[in-house]
């Protein structure tokens, strides 16, 4: 494919070029080469001749010389050539000592295969220039593994290649399996190390002081080498999850050919309402037209859905369907491995996938890729982005962005794209839920001394944690050291991507069709959710809490449902509290109670509100931190005299004979003050705002109208319209707040309260860490507080919609008509203040 051609084709169609924002060229860039270390074993030096590399990038050559005496970390960017980073010095010892193991760690089953091959096929090269009689072995040790292969693998393999659910469940808990593997073991390999973040990264920082203990029992001490994308933290990230002593090397000395990176946006459908046309439908018609120019491309989107719907209409489209494909979990191994080979060769010249091949699985040269909508973090859409060119060829990178704000936002704001990537990636190894957890692996896996340190936390803490447990049953101490109690198994009950320990099945038809974490399970698979799974949807006939089973049945429904939950907010320990623009700002430990309530039906494609029906869950309750914010007084009252939340209705024709039959229903009488009509007629109040239905027919039911005096009236207006500006504020901060975390958006997460216990009865909007413990992002929201209402004026100031849309305060019908208004005077308002 000529890029060239390409771009000239996507500019010179004007409907195409004006929704192009940004065309941003990365110039081609040599190689920074050198001779191969001197040291380097000359089989060694054969095998790379052999394959052609007469030269290593410098920070490969840089990588070769400190593994030897170091701990390394190479952080550089797609096909950078990482993977010799670790494979040269890696066989360089193997080469000395042939009864030699490492282990290598991938977040995929898949690119721990792929990665598995790449190495095979360098030994294949070796063992034929080498007359060296034992050949290494490999094995792939992980869920997928057969029974009847692993004591072979565990027993004679010198490189095994596996995950960390895998490390963490499999082989940690049954290392005595393993001594001659971790007798021998001299290298530990984490590839990816950027992925290891949040939860994930929290639980991972403890498998591997798991990992490093049994490691020392066997009288081994390992090196790490860790690869990572580029990472503004890199330093404190790594020095968290390894806790030992490191060369960071980020020097990226490897080629590529020149690259183009666009970021397009939908042209709007409704301007006022802030809609635009869909990301899906515009990639499907960039696919379209770069198809025509005869190169491979591969698109990423969302969903697994998302997939399967995006080729569908390709190969609508498309005369010669074969020659594109989707790519996602749920594909057998088989067909994925197919694909990839299919796609390498070239005779796939268009596959969709999820964020499946996001990582460093082979695929070849790419042309061009299209990302469907933001992926979430800056790190994901480098990498997408980077896959294509990766033979040092020119390549062309599409981000189409959907109306939501954070993607919006990007395309405002290209720089933290393009610039040095300020993403953070955060973890707390000492969160007490997760190194409860831990702990307990550690005591089954070896007895814990009482003068035993735990990674960086010293001795006397540890044992603190280690009565804990033994208060609760769990260890029991002799001699100075605790010893696991039970027969249970306890890494058996923890996932590594969540704090709960409990998972619930989805089952179907007596078939197990996926799982769901217990955190997760109530809001969205509650009984008569409609659940979709793999592009099908399920209606949720029962919530089992005992057995963790939810049974559903595959139903065909014009609806969706959404869950309405209640949070509820106490404040343990006040840290921090200071004086801000329009009211004050907070920091502290908080106890959260959540429970759904309730749900509500919402019709596909219109989203109207077909109606809401209530749930009798139990609560969820968890200690973290927080920071939140409150609106004083006087900001309130002067909002109040803008006559922002004044805005008229029209309840339609039928509203004066409704309205009647309410007031004679109540008896004429005031719901809230119990006042009786006398002089005036007493008004009727929607509970449910009105202005969240799009039909006036729902929107006046009679079990959603009350009787008020004026005086009651007025305040319950007030009171709607002032949750509406908060509701639009915290959904604008909601999603401006991952930014300036850098984290991920379940990582943070935002509510509103007209009258909060935690400001003195104020409003106030609350943020709090969604796990246990929290990991510090609520803290670093408070000391970013200004920067951050800053900016969110802006972003609402610069959106072109009328009365809020997904791009600013959110969609008119989740916040109601005005939002936009309020939520702009409101923040005008604390700027101003000061």
């Amino acid at each position: 494919m000529s890029i060239k051609n390409g771009i000239e084709k996507l500019t010179s169609i004007r409907k195409i070029a004006q929704n192009i924002v940004i065309h941003h060229i990365e110039e081609k860039k040599k190689a920074q080469l050198s001779d191969f270390p001197e040291t380097l074993n000359p089989v060694l030096a054969k095998v790379l001749k052999k394959q052609g590399i007469s030269k290593l990038y410098a920070h490969q050559n840089d990588a070769f010389k400190e593994i030897q005496n170091n701990n390394i970390v190479v952080s550089t960017g797609v096909d950078s050539g990482k993977s010799l980073c670790y494979q040269l010095p890696i066989l360089q010892s193997f080469l000395k000592n042939p009864d030699l193991r490492a282990l290598f760690l991938f977040p995929t089953k898949a690119l721990a295969q792929d990665q598995k091959n790449n190495l095979q096929k360098f030994l294949t090269d070796l063992h034929e220039v080498s007359s060296q009689k034992q050949k290494a072995k490999l094995g792939i040790y992980d869920g997928d593994t057969p029974n009847e292969q692993r004591k072979s693998i565990r027993e004679k393999a010198n490189f095994i290649f596996s995950n960390p659910d895998m490390l963490h469940l499999g082989i940690l808990p049954h290392h005595t399996r393993w001594t001659d593997f971790f007798s021998n073991l001299a290298f530990i390999v984490i590839d990816e190390v950027h992925i290891y973040r949040g939860i994930f990264g929290s639980h991972f920082a403890n498998v591997i002081r798991r990992l490093k203990r049994v490691a020392e029992f066997y009288q081994t001490k390992p090196r790490f080498i860790l690869t990572s994308a580029t990472l503004s933290n890199a330093r404190d990230f790594i020095s968290n999850l390894l806790e030992e002593d490191f060369i960071l090397l980020d020097n990226d000395c490897s080629a590529h050919g020149e690259k183009h990176f666009m970021i397009y946006n939908p042209p709007f459908v409704n301007k006022e309402l802030g809609i635009r046309r869909s990301a899906m439908q515009e990639t499907i018609r960039l696919a379209n037209l770069i198809f025509q120019e005869k190169g491979q491309t591969l698109i990423f989107a969302h969903s697994r859905r998302m997939v399967e719907l995006i080729v569908t209409y390709l190969h609508k489209n498309i005369k010669s369907p074969e020659t594109i494909h989707g790519y996602r979990s749920g594909y057998l191994p088989s067909e994925r491995r197919k694909i990839e080979r299919l796609f390498r060769e070239g005779t796939i010249r268009m596959t969709v996938a999820t964020n499946a091949m996001e990582l460093g699985i082979d695929i070849g040269g790419l042309d061009t890729v299209i990302i469907c909508g933001y992926p979430g973090s800056i790190a994901s859409t480098k990498q997408q982005s980077g896959r294509a060119g990766r033979k040092g060829s020119s390549s062309l990178s599409i981000l189409v962005v959907s109306s939501n704000l954070l993607d919006q936002y990007l395309a405002s704001h290209p720089e933290y794209l393009l610039e040095n990537s300020p993403e953070q990636a955060l973890i707390n190894p000492d969160n007490p839920f997760i190194l409860l957890h831990h702990l307990q692996c550690a005591v089954f896996e070896k007895p814990f001394l009482n003068t035993e340190s735990y990674g960086n936390l010293k001795p006397e803490s540890v044992g603190e944690y280690l009565e804990l447990l033994q208060k609760y049953g769990k260890l029991f101490s002799s001699n100075n050291t605790f010893f696991w109690k039970s027969s249970s198994y306890p890494a058996d009950e923890i996932s590594l991507r969540t704090v709960g320990a409990n998972e619930y099945l989805l089952q179907s038809e007596g078939k197990t069709i996926g799982k769901v974490d217990e955190g997760s399970a109530f809001w969205m698979t509650h009984p008569q959710a409609v659940y979709i799974h793999n592009g099908e949807s399920y209606l949720v006939r029962n919530l089992d809490q005992k057995d963790h089973i939810i049974k559903m049945e595959k139903r065909k429904v014009d609806y969706y449902t959404q869950s309405q939950s209640r949070s509820e907010f106490e404040l343990l320990t006040l840290k921090k509290v200071e004086k801000i623009n329009g009211g004050d700002k907070f920091y502290g430990q908080l106890k959260v109670t959540d429970q759904v309530i309730g749900y509500k039906k919402m019709k596909w494609y219109s989203n109207e509100i077909l109606g809401y029906e209530t749930l009798d869950l139990p609560a969820n309750r968890m200690i973290t931190y927080g920071y939140w914010f409150s609106l004083a007084d006087e900001t309130v009252e002067k909002l109040d005299d803008l006559n922002l939340w004044k805005k008229q209705n029209d309840y339609g024709a039928d509203w004066k004979s409704i309205s009647e039959q309410v007031r004679e229903r109540d008896k004429f009488t005031c719901r809230n003050c119990s006042a009786i009509e006398k002089n005036i007629h007493f008004d009727v109040h929607h509970k449910i705002p009105f202005r969240s239905f799009l039909s006036q027919k729902e929107a006046n039911k009679p079990d959603n109208l009350i009787t008020l005096c004026p005086a009651c009236h007025r305040e319950a207006e007030k009171q709607v319209m002032i949750r509406s500006g908060l509701a639009g504020l915290s959904y604008l901060l909601g999603n401006i707040a991952p930014l300036f975390l850098m984290c991920d958006r379940k990582d943070i997460r935002v509510h509103q309260e007209f009258s909060s216990k935690l400001a003195d009865k104020r409003p106030a909007i609350i943020f709090h860490d969604s796990i246990p413990g929290g990991i510090g992002l609520s803290e670093k929201l408070y000391e970013i507080h200004d920067k951050m209402i800053e900016e969110a004026f802006a972003v609402v100031s610069k959106c072109e919609c009328k009365d809020g849309c997904p791009a600013c305060v959110g969609p008119v019908a989740e916040n109601g008509v005005g939002a936009k208004e309020e939520v702009s005077g409101m923040i005008k308002m604390m700027i101003d203040s000061r």
